[in-house]
């Protein structure tokens, strides 16, 4: 006969516990830009290294970090290196590196910018083709004359649009 306390003192062996049944390395890229005190210690001066000297060795140890503090916080019953090998930890640099530099690349403002006036008129920026026709007639016009002029020389522009290109074309020429 067992007690039920007998079955409660044994050690599982490692084999038992499964493997995680998830992507670890994109959870670890994850962890490792969110945690703010790992981003703020590790993960920023990690880059600003690579960025300096191109050596990934560094970024290398920020991911081996990142891997036993991941391990640590969520209390993985496996050892960091039973997660990942060195090729999966190579995998996770190179993917860090392509991730990171092309944000840089790309830049947040390149996006945003223009964006409004990308989705009225297409790709060109058309307001300041409004301010060269206000400027080239703003001398022998009124304002009220030449924004009509405008409606009819730009039928897809908005009349807001129009009316602040003849006013910055009055300031430029004051």
């Amino acid at each position: 006969m067992v007690k039920i306390n007998e079955f409660h003192d044994m050690d599982i062996p490692k084999e038992i516990y499964p493997k995680p049944d998830y992507d670890v390395k994109e959870d670890l890229k994850i962890y490792m830009r969110n945690d703010p005190m790992f981003y703020r210690k590790a993960f920023f001066p990690a880059f600003d290294q690579y960025r300096k000297d191109k050596n990934t060795r560094t970024l290398e140890k920020m991911v081996n970090n990142g891997l036993a503090n991941y391990c640590k916080k969520f209390e993985l019953p496996f050892a960091p290196k039973e997660l990942l090998t060195r090729e999966d930890i190579v995998t996770v640099v190179n993917e860090l590196i392509n991730d990171e530099f092309e944000e840089m690349n790309e830049g947040v403002m390149d996006l945003v910018k223009g964006f409004g006036n990308r989705i009225m008129h297409g790709k060109k920026d058309p307001f300041k083709d409004y301010i060269r026709y206000a400027q080239k007639r703003l001398n022998y016009k009124t304002d009220k004359q030449l924004l009509s002029d405008m409606r009819k020389e730009f039928p897809k522009a908005a009349p807001a649009d129009l009316a602040r290109a003849i006013v910055q074309a009055r300031k430029a020429s004051a």
